[in-house]
């Protein structure tokens, strides 16, 4: 059987729906980066779920950590403030590193 590689569709520009799409394109199961994350027991998988769904948001140090894994940089998946203008680049640069995949 052979398996086929799509790529993942970005849903939005929301700091959860980057985490998902960056972690789909590296084709890593939820499971994985929390196990790479350390993260103990049952809540490993509820911490991920939690992230990717918006209901909570990674602390600075959590994200770097999230980042490193899905080996991205920390400012493609950070939640953005429109008001600097370097967050507006790392938007447009994630936009179009996903056009561009």
């Amino acid at each position: 059987m052979r398996l086929i590689y799509t790529k993942p569709k970005l849903r939005d520009l929301a700091q959860e729906s980057r985490i998902v799409f960056a972690r789909q394109f590296r084709r890593l199961p939820q499971d994985g980066v929390s196990e790479k994350l350390g993260l103990p027991g049952e809540s490993k998988r509820i911490n991920m779920v939690k992230y990717e769904k918006g209901e909570s948001t990674p602390k600075e140090d959590r994200l770097i950590e999230i980042a490193n894994i899905i080996k991205t940089n920390p400012k493609s998946i950070a939640k953005y403030d429109f008001e600097n203008f370097l967050d507006i680049v790392y938007n447009g640069q994630f936009i179009s590193m996903t056009i561009s995949s």
